[in-house]
Formats: structure tokens, sequence, C-alpha cells
């Protein structure tokens, strides 16, 4: 066994959805940080939120929720260390929680999360291959 290529690989395979992960569970921290332990419904609205914008985005990228992306697409090491859009992303939702409320702020910065999250990889992505065309 590599243990070079072995973390290669994980990295790979984790690369995807670990800055989401960060920024989805930063929201829902800096949610309960504002307004503290939230309701079944406060709940329920944050993760629909996040389920509605992820839909809004598959329908607006691929003309349609049921389509399959071309996942054969090579990953450079350097697109994906999502600092911008992780920390992007929270700072939006914390920004949310002093002007939100409630069941709106749930769902609010639910939806926020997945879409702008989801947007802010576009530049990072495009830094990376410009980067990787200098070098």
């Amino acid at each position: 066994m590599n243990p070079q290529r072995r973390l290669s690989r994980n990295l790979l395979s984790e690369a995807r959805a670990y800055g989401y992960t960060l920024s989805i569970w930063g929201g829902g921290g800096l949610l309960l940080s504002q307004f503290g332990t939230p309701s079944a419904a406060e709940v329920f609205a944050y993760v629909g939120g996040a389920i509605v914008a992820f839909g809004l985005l598959a329908l607006l990228t691929f003309g349609d929720v049921t389509a399959e992306p071309d996942m054969e697409k090579k990953m450079k090491a350097t697109s994906f260390v999502h600092v911008f859009a992780t920390i992007g992303n929270l700072l939006v939702s914390y920004l949310l929680t002093f002007v939100l409320h409630g069941l709106l702020a749930f769902l609010v910065v639910g939806v926020q999360t997945t879409f702008t999250y989801n947007v802010l990889l576009l530049p990072e992505e495009y830094i990376a291959h410009l980067w990787h065309r200098s070098v």
C-alpha cells in the first residue's frame, strides 16, 4: 500500500462534500448561537430550505432534476480547497441571523447555504483553472 496514493484518493473522494459540510454545519451552528435550540419546525425549515435550493440549482444547471452530470472531469487539487465558498457562505449566514428571526431565519439560511456555497465554488474553480494554466 502506498500511503501517499491512498491519501490522494481519500482527499479526492472527500473534496466535493467537505466544504459544503462545513458550510451547512457552520450555518446551523450560527443559527443555534443566535437563536438557541431550534424547534422541530425550524429544523425542518433549515433542511427543507437546503433541499429546495439544491433542487433549484439542479433545475437551473441541468434543466431537469433527474439529469445525470458528467462526473469524468478531472479535479485539480487547488480546486477543492474551498476557502472562499465556505468562509464567504458562513459570513452571509452570520449576517442573516441579525436581520431574520424564527422560522424564516432557518428557512432562508438553509436556502442560502446551499445556493451561495455552490455559486461561490464557480470563481474558485475558475481561479484554480487559471492558476494551473499559468504554472
